[in-house]
């Protein structure tokens, strides 16, 4: 079983790590990761290039986080290991094998890959992201708070202990990529939504304070995860 989750992780990965945002951007002669928020996805693709080009890379990711997961499924009748090509596909989307581990927030491909696997409660969290974000402006928060809230719906809820693992490690790397944006939300200069970014000035952390942000940021993730796991076997 472990080989076999292993091959969907990779499959799922080497599917996720395609950087379409990036790819766009080259035949454009632009770089995503220096230009704009430097994110790698489907919000910075429509600031520096338009809504066309926007819908083309959500679309694209949206289907790379989908696909995979529904082959994996197809082929092997597993939703366990469908749920672990998700999560292959979101960290591969997070750390793309192809722009040296940099990579985006990876929300439309976790959303695509969920479309599939839970469609009911996927809607339903897209719902709740959208009124928070109307509410908040602020995209970091209402995300976190809504997918933060999902996850734990689905950890103490009856699921397959595995499936609620690969769960958690998508949301983790997820989040992971949020962190710069709260940094931001910390020193007061994150924009809200429908503010141009070069209205403001995205200051950040020194890098010795990033790097202790992100250390400190998986330490506690793996405590909460390995926390949750005693948990569940008692």
């Amino acid at each position: 079983m472990i080989v076999s989750v292993l091959i969907a992780l990779l499959f799922g990965y080497l599917a996720g790590s395609t950087p379409f945002a990036y790819l766009f951007g080259r035949r454009k002669g632009a770089n995503v990761f220096e230009q704009g928020s430097g994110n790698p996805g489907a919000t910075n693709t429509l600031t520096l290039f338009g809504k066309r080009a926007a819908a083309v890379v959500l679309l694209l990711d949206v289907l790379k986080g989908f696909v995979p997961t529904m082959l994996t499924y197809l082929v092997t009748g597993d939703e366990t290991l469908a749920f672990w090509t998700a999560t292959g596909a979101v960290l591969g989307h997070v750390f793309s094998l192809y722009t040296k581990f940099r990579g985006g927030k990876a929300l439309a491909t976790a959303g695509g890959a969920l479309l599939f696997l839970q469609p009911v409660p996927i809607l339903i969290v897209v719902a709740s992201y959208v009124i928070f974000l109307l509410l908040i402006r602020y995209i970091v928060i209402a995300t976190t708070i809504v997918i933060a809230g999902a996850l734990l719906v689905f950890l103490f809820t009856p699921q397959v202990l595995s499936e609620q693992i690969a769960l958690f490690l998508m949301v983790s790397g997820v989040l992971y990529r949020h962190l710069p944006n709260w940094e931001r939300v910390y020193l007061k200069n994150e924009p809200k939504i429908g503010q141009p970014v070069h209205e403001v000035t995205l200051q950040r952390l020194t890098p010795e304070k990033q790097e202790w942000v992100k250390l400190s940021y998986w330490i506690t993730m793996i405590m909460i995860l390995l926390a949750f796991v005693v948990w569940k076997q008692m």
